[in-house]
């Protein structure tokens, strides 16, 4: 039997339009702040987005609709499903306040939404970010399969 997990994350802008990503200790590319969805204590996939942004980034912003939910089959590790909430555009404040989870990032940074795909996050992902992006500006929710 394989198995599934739930993830959850959150994209977040800041006011030129450049997103907010995180360089984890543990995997080799960047990714939006997010993790694990703790089934087993009735969290929902909102709920971990708000939880790991605090624990990531130590900051609680207002987060918004869901914009992508994803699917993720990979060989031998199973499947994932994957939700991605739009955190909207981070103030100044926030921005300001933002405190990495030591043990889990070691930097954070804002980049260019488009070109993504580059080699800065992970190949597999790079549907999914074109998703949430198309998500976001169309205001609709987009599922994407992504086999392995």
């Amino acid at each position: 039997m394989t198995a599934l997990t739930a993830s959850a994350a959150a994209v977040f802008f800041n006011h030129d339009g450049e997103v907010l990503i995180v360089n984890p200790t543990y995997k080799d590319h960047w990714n939006l702040p997010g993790g694990g969805v703790d089934v087993d204590q009735g969290e929902t996939p909102y709920d971990a987005a708000v939880r790991e942004v605090r624990e990531e980034l130590g900051i609680s912003p207002a987060i918004g609709r869901l914009l992508v939910h994803a699917w993720i089959t990979v060989p031998g590790r199973g499947a994932q499903v994957l939700y991605v909430f739009d955190g909207g555009i981070l103030s100044p404040n926030d921005q300001a306040a933002i405190t990495l989870q030591e043990s889990e990032l070691s930097e954070y940074r804002f980049c260019p939404p488009r070109g993504m795909d580059d080699g800065l996050i992970p190949p597999h992902l790079a549907d999914v970010w074109q998703q949430v992006l198309e998500a976001r500006d169309t205001q609709r929710i987009g599922y994407v399969p992504v086999r392995l």
